[in-house]
């Protein structure tokens, strides 16, 4: 009976190749217009808005704080995200 033939294992370090992801394109926010209706100038603002396909949104001060704060809470998220993508590039450097 033979010995069974002999297995040589190599091992071979292989740097894997930088995927190749374009950054994404700068933001152009559209403008937006606030207009703040008070108890003073109500009729004045109704009567401007007689001539124009609009639409008309209410917030209380607390809704809109809701909203400046969950747009910060996005800013920091994204922030986060660009620091782990960040990591994750540096070791293709």
């Amino acid at each position: 009976m033979e010995p069974p033939p002999r297995v040589i294992t190599e091992t071979e370090y292989v740097q894997p190749q930088k995927p190749i992801v374009p950054q994404p394109q700068p933001l152009e926010l559209r403008e937006v217009e606030f207009v703040v209706v008070t108890p003073d100038n109500v009729e004045e603002v109704f009567d401007s808005l007689k001539s124009d396909d609009i639409v008309i949104f209410g917030l209380t001060d607390e809704g809109y704080e809701d909203i400046a704060l969950n747009l910060a809470d996005l800013r920091a998220y994204i922030q986060q995200q660009k620091k782990i993508i960040g990591i994750y590039e540096s070791q293709y450097d």
